[in-house]
């Protein structure tokens, strides 16, 4: 990209920033690097401006000597942002370009400013070197790893730079096939700098001690955590083996977290005497619509008494890789998996009340030992029906839900929606409770009617399925006193 300039009243150059910014050209990643001047330049010294002898102004070090410093045949006029959008999978690129010096002999060092958190700072790969010489980056990594490992400053010449003698540093890039689909919908500022002293005041056995970057270092980012002892839910896996695109609904949630699941992206099975079952997964933590949850920070895999512990560094939404169950007594297979719980880091939980991102202990619907304020239900089926839900039995009426539901939806039944007549109710025909029971019907026009029994007179737990067709499963509930239902292995 070439930014539209301007000639100012005293002569200097500057950039003209009113241009509109768009998805990444050819230039855009290069110019956020190869656009960039020596540090304090963006002061306001101009690109006219020679680095006078070391003065020191607010937030930046000038070199000693007079150096004009020259990116891409352009005079450099400070360090500034570009938005970087639009990246897809599978297109990768690649650009160089030449630092040179048009006064005196100079060192420069390259310096990046701390990452943000944002998914495409993540998700895209970059690899830094000098053309020639060494990989600043030690080959293709993470953008966020890069900014905030260049943060402290490099330096690129071999033996100080000489005019008309550049060197050159190539940028690549490039989406892995992997990346989630909204890194490709994001955008993530590239901020770089440079900073070049001239090499007759200092000599090479000092210079080591002019990298004025050498102390930078970034905060600890929101996907890093010293703690992960904080339990976010778990999944449990039933009889059958799991496939790449299904979703397994989390249990034993913190309050405020309702509605998380794990969404498989890879699976491994094994088959044993006809009797399937799976031994690995990859999968992404994500909430009831689809979008990514707190970071993982550790996962815990169940298979027969075994538990087998994996370490997610950084910490992500994502595992980035298949996890297994743990392998049976003889080393030579593993057990199928029972369950998943997920870990996150201490202050990674969703709510904006710290007190709420304590895990409740969950309560066993069965023998008549609570009373649902609600239950929440998700559809499994590959049309889009037409349903209602009603409460029948005891003298209770009221529609609870009416909607269209696709694949995944989830909906809440309520028991403030539940009427109830005579001596049960709080009065004669027609009273209301906050409580559901003793049983709802879930009415598919055009098809089956599937009676729940919701009374807790028997048991009903976070996973269990009903319908013709297993289509209607329980993905949550909450008691009278707001505590969470347990999933199927809690019972």
């Amino acid at each position: 990209m070439t930014a539209d300039r301007r000639d100012d009243s005293d002569g200097r150059v500057a950039a003209d920033s009113r241009g509109p910014t768009v998805g990444l050209s050819r230039r855009r990643l290069l110019a956020s690097i190869g656009g960039v001047g020596a540090v304090g330049m963006a002061s306001g010294l101009g690109t006219g401006a020679y680095l006078s002898d070391r003065e020191t102004f607010p937030d930046n070090v000038f070199g000693a000597g007079s150096v004009k410093l020259v990116v891409n045949n352009a005079v450099s006029d400070g360090t500034f942002a570009v938005d970087v959008s639009g990246i897809r999978r599978g297109n990768p690129g690649r650009e160089t370009f030449d630092i040179d010096v048009r006064t005196n002999p100079v060192r420069v060092w390259i310096a990046t400013d701390c990452p943000d958190d944002s998914a495409l700072a993540r998700a895209l790969e970059v690899e830094i070197s000098v053309v020639d010489g060494p990989s600043l980056t030690g080959g293709y990594r993470a953008l966020a790893d890069v900014e905030r490992d260049l943060v402290a400053g490099e330096r690129i010449d071999a033996d100080c730079l000489v005019p008309e003698d550049p060197v050159t540093v190539e940028v690549a890039w490039r989406m892995p096939g992997d990346a989630p689909e909204e890194a490709a919908n994001d955008a993530t500022d590239l901020r770089f700098r440079l900073y070049a002293e001239q090499c007759r005041h200092v000599s090479e056995a000092d210079a080591a001690g002019s990298n004025p970057f050498a102390d930078r270092v970034c905060e600890e980012s929101e996907n890093e955590c010293l703690a992960c002892d904080d339990e976010f839910g778990k999944a449990e896996f039933g009889d059958s083996p799991v496939a790449v695109g299904d979703t397994l609904s989390l249990i034993e949630l913190p309050a405020g977290a309702d509605g998380h699941e794990i969404a498989i992206t890879a699976v491994e099975t094994k088959d044993e005497g006809g009797n399937a079952e799976t031994v690995g997964v990859e999968f992404t933590l994500q909430d009831a619509d689809g979008n990514p949850g707190p970071d993982m920070c550790k996962v815990e895999i169940k298979g027969g008494q075994e538990t087998e512990s994996y370490e997610i560094d950084p910490a992500s939404s994502e595992t980035d890789e298949i996890l297994f169950a743990p392998l049976k007594p003889d080393k030579d297979k593993r057990h199928g998996i029972s369950n998943i719980v997920v870990f996150v880091c201490s202050d990674s939980g969703d709510g904006d009340d710290p007190d709420e991102d304590e895990t409740v202990d969950c309560v066993v619907c069965d023998d008549e030992n609570a009373s649902l304020a609600t239950l929440d239900v998700r559809y499994r089926g590959d049309d889009e029906p037409s349903v209602t839900v009603v409460s029948t039995k005891g003298g209770t009426g009221g529609t609870l839900f009416e909607g269209t539901v696709a694949n995944g939806d989830v909906f809440t039944l309520d028991g403030s929606d539940v009427t109830r007549s005579g001596n049960n109710g709080n009065g004669n025909g027609g009273g209301q409770t906050d409580r559901l029971g003793p049983e709802v019907e879930i009415r598919v026009e055009g098809g089956a009617t599937t009676p729940i029994h919701v009374s807790c007179s028997e048991l009903l737990a976070v996973g269990m399925r009903f319908g013709p067709d297993d289509e209607f499963e329980i993905a949550g509930g909450t008691t009278t006193d707001e505590r969470p239902i347990c999933g199927t292995e809690a019972n």
